[in-house]
Order: C-alpha cells, then sequence, then structure tokens
C-alpha cells in the first residue's frame, strides 16, 4: 500500500509584521513538536523529531531580494554528516 502524502502550499503577499508573526508561530511548533499549517483549502500536521536537515539559500538582485528555508525532519542523527555552523544575525542598523 502507498504512503499518503500530504502537500500544504501557501503564497500571499504579506507585510514584514505579519511575516515576523509566522516565523515565531514556525519557531513555537517546532519546539513542541508539532506545527499545524492550513488555510481555507489544505492543511497539514508536521511532527518534528529531534534531528532535523536545514537548508538555507539567500540571493539579492537589484530589485528582488529572496529568502528560501528548507527543513527536513529525520528519525535519528545521520551518522555520515556533522553539523556545520551557520551565523544569522539581525543588522545593527
Amino acid at each position: 500500500m502507498a504512503k499518503k502524502t500530504n502537500l500544504f502550499e501557501h503564497e500571499s503577499l504579506q507585510d514584514k509584521d505579519a511575516i515576523v508573526q509566522y516565523l515565531k508561530a514556525l519557531t513555537e511548533g517546532i519546539e513542541k513538536g508539532e506545527v499545524l499549517l492550513s488555510d481555507d483549502d489544505e492543511k497539514v500536521t508536521l511532527n518534528p523529531t529531534p534531528f532535523g536537515r536545514f537548508k538555507l539559500k539567500a540571493t539579492r538582485s537589484k530589485k528582488v531580494q529572496e529568502l528560501r528555508l528548507k527543513i527536513s525532519w529525520i528519525g535519528h542523527e545521520d551518522d555520515g554528516e556533522r553539523a556545520q555552523p551557520l551565523h544569522i544575525q539581525p543588522s545593527s542598523a
């Protein structure tokens, strides 16, 4: 029997404060071990495990700036990979 895959996608224009609140809600859900994502059409619940793969990509051109985050959870630490340091800090301005 094939596994059922739930897909949730959402795209909308949001102000900076709303985006910050969404990121805070994601952080809280990851800390608590459950993230519920929903809109009028779809919903999915994720249950983050203790170890996950974190991918970050940032691009900047004259017209557009983009930040992509990808997080995928696995059941245990992959012995073949070591955590690489990442530094994220807000501007002092």
